[in-house]
């Protein structure tokens, strides 16, 4: 180092301005550009690194994690360069307070935004496996997002307080007060809210199940946060509470992977003994014939004193409701054919007139 060097050097070491040397604040610039060029490179490759990886992978995992890298502003990090260029030099207490606020704000919307849509992300990918209508999913994303965004902002505007030295215990224990209060007198609607999350996660019925709910019988239509609603089989529409829904013992019979169908058919005292014993293989053949149904069992069940009894039973291989009635009219069809070639004679009952 020459004489000149040896001498700028110490006259800017001796030299100060508002309590710090010209050297404290020289190395103060050059720790600012440092940050900023190790900031600007760190970015620069890393998001070009994970953009490439992005469109060689099926995973949206990648994107996420780019979306999320890409809500970082400059101004965030010149002020992280900032903060680390103050560190070379002497501060008071109002400036670093006013730093340090700045700061926790900053990174605090920051830290509300990147929830948030980690919140969306998680929120789509659990509403994409559930089936919903496109008015139902809309209703369930747009009334979700609005209560954890409003859980997020709380959480954050506590998480502020606390860091600038305000005592929360006086806010969290209102808050609680306040709480209790709102859930007794919104304990109804409170209870539709957690139902709705149960229908959403658990998923007892979606959109297009038929169900059964105590004197409700009908298709789903819609399932909102605090009601759903029903397409009862006479046509109106039914809106039922989510809590009732969930309360009530729902049967949902479009969950059933197969239906067990049993029934009974009379025929006539005077039908031969042979004739009898075919029957059992005759209703057997008409179920076998029949596509999505599988045998059980076909026997003659008692003699009544109005007519010979066989049981029949099968299981449909789908819950559809639909295809069993259709698969159920085509086998009693076949039975009717069967019976008639074999001349085999239904029981029928009639009601004696009293006369005077």
């Amino acid at each position: 180092m020459t004489m000149g060097q040896t001498s700028v050097l110490e006259w800017l070491g001796a030299t100060y301005i508002l309590g710090n040397t010209l050297l404290a604040y020289l190395y103060a610039v050059l720790a600012f550009a440092a940050s900023l060029a190790v900031i600007h490179l760190i970015k620069t490759l890393g998001l070009g690194k994970l953009r490439e990886l992005a469109k060689k992978t099926d995973t949206d995992l990648d994107d996420l994690a780019l979306a999320l890298l890409e809500k970082f502003q400059w101004f965030e990090y010149q002020l992280v360069a900032l903060y680390v260029a103050t560190r070379y030099v002497a501060r008071g207490h109002a400036f670093d307070r006013t730093l340090n606020t700045v700061i926790l704000l900053v990174f605090t919307y920051r830290a509300i935004t990147l929830a948030q849509h980690l919140l969306s992300y998680w929120l789509h990918k659990v509403v994409s496996s559930r089936d919903l209508s496109g008015e139902a999913r809309d209703s369930v994303v747009n009334g979700t997002q609005v209560i954890l965004r409003s859980l997020v902002w709380v959480l954050a505007a506590l998480f502020v307080l606390d860091n600038l030295g305000i005592n929360i215990s006086t806010v969290l224990a209102g808050l609680g007060i306040g709480g209790v209060a709102v859930a007794l007198a919104a304990q109804t609607i409170l209870g539709d809210l957690f139902n709705f999350f149960v229908i959403l996660l658990d998923k007892p019925f979606k959109t297009g199940d038929f169900v059964v709910c105590d004197d409700i019988q009908g298709t789903i239509e819609h399932v909102g946060i605090k009601s759903t609603r029903v397409r009862s089989m006479a046509g109106e529409l039914v809106v039922v509470s989510n809590s009732k829904l969930l309360a009530s013992g729902l049967h949902n019979f479009n969950q059933m992977p197969e239906r067990r169908v049993a029934f009974t058919l009379n025929v006539s005292h005077q039908t031969p003994m042979e004739k009898l014993r075919r029957i059992p293989g005759l209703l057997k053949s008409a179920v076998s014939a029949a596509k999505n149904a599988r045998f059980d069992r076909a026997s003659l069940t008692a003699y009544s004193e109005l007519a010979v009894q066989f049981e029949t039973v099968y299981y449909v291989t789908s819950g559809d409701f639909n295809l069993y009635i259709a698969l159920h009219e085509e086998i009693l069809l076949r039975i009717g054919d069967a019976f008639k070639a074999e001349a085999i004679e239904f029981a029928w009952f009639t009601t004696p007139v009293l006369r005077k």
